[in-house]
């Protein structure tokens, strides 16, 4: 049974509620119920995890789930989700993992703020949709929340078929993460990356399906505070990157401190909106240093960060604050 409460500057507090059991009926497959609530998301899923006797690598996972989005002080509507699918995941050892799923998926967009701009009026009204997942990821990092030597890669391609779905995409994200270690020292530089395109097979992107670009995913930046709007409504963007520089240490004042510190250099841009002309690649940066604390409660990260390059209609966050989550 899972109780637990997070906090971020992005969307504020959540709660999270989960009951697992992962030997159901002694046969050693997983059956879960989460329930997720912030301040823009609702989310309820079930899922159930089964793994193949003939073969301990493969696992079969089956999902229903029901979630509503408030977008109206960002893309200015609101969203229902409701839909199940299924993935199939294959493990060739402990580092690398292979992933292929389908979902369908029923959206409801509603509560327009204002049914006078295109951007908002595309995503109201009811959608089906049919969504092919692709993964590959290598992990060789030797920490889960705050790693200092080894690599992370990982391909998330997702298809939404034209034909077959009313709102017909193709998109695809990029992640990847480099730790070194100093030798003789518990210090370490990083140098992370990320990338994400995707493109309407039919007519304009949706914002629904755009990247959003700020916040947590760059520092100094308030959530969802880069990238074109219009009349005060986030339109988000096709493509994104950022790279982000760093040093790290696994304690501040002697070996037993468990608080991490990382000084960090972010560049990178968002843009291509399908509801804009100008779609300039404007390059953004932000130079900071983060505290990670590891806590019995999972970390908790503060960051102070300050914008080098920015745009006029950009907004900033000086300083942001997580639980549950590190840089």
């Amino acid at each position: 049974i899972l109780a637990a409460a997070t906090y971020d500057t992005d969307t504020e507090l959540g709660i999270m509620l989960g009951i697992e059991d992962k030997n159901i009926a002694g046969s050693g497959n997983i059956l879960s119920s989460n329930l997720k609530i912030n301040t823009e998301d609702l989310k309820y899923d079930i899922n159930y995890t089964q793994f193949p006797l003939f073969n301990p690598f493969l696992s079969n996972t089956y999902s229903l789930y029901n979630q509503e989005n408030d977008y109206t002080s960002s893309f200015g509507y609101k969203s229902l989700r409701q839909g199940f699918g299924y993935f199939l995941k294959f493990n060739d050892n402990s580092q690398t993992s292979y992933g292929i799923g389908a979902n369908y998926e029923f959206i409801k967009g509603h509560s327009a703020t204002n049914t006078s701009q295109l951007s908002i009026t595309d995503n109201i009204g009811n959608f089906e949709n049919v969504i092919l997942n692709f993964t590959i990821s290598k992990d060789t990092t030797n920490d889960i929340f705050n790693p200092s030597s080894g690599h992370y890669n990982q391909l998330k391609l997702n298809i939404s078929p034209n034909g077959i779905s009313d709102d017909p995409y193709i998109k695809f994200i990029y992640a990847n993460k480099n730790y070194f270690n100093l030798k003789n020292t518990k210090n370490f530089i990083f140098f992370n990356n990320n990338i994400g395109y995707a493109e309407s097979l039919k007519s304009k992107l949706k914002t629904i399906n755009s990247f959003s670009l700020g916040g947590s995913n760059f520092k100094g930046f308030d959530f969802r505070g880069i990238g074109p709007i219009e009349n005060n409504f986030y339109l988000g963007g096709n493509q994104f990157y950022t790279s982000t520089f760093g040093y790290g240490s696994s304690f501040l004042f002697d070996e037993k401190d468990n608080i991490n510190v990382k000084l960090f250099l972010t560049a990178g841009s968002i843009g291509n909106s399908d509801y804009v002309s100008n779609n300039d690649f404007d390059i953004r940066s932000s130079a900071g240093i983060s505290f990670d604390l590891i806590s019995p409660v999972g970390p908790i990260s503060f960051t102070i960060a300050q914008p080098l390059l920015k745009e006029s209609n950009d907004k900033v966050r000086v300083f942001s604050f997580a639980i549950g989550n590190s840089f």
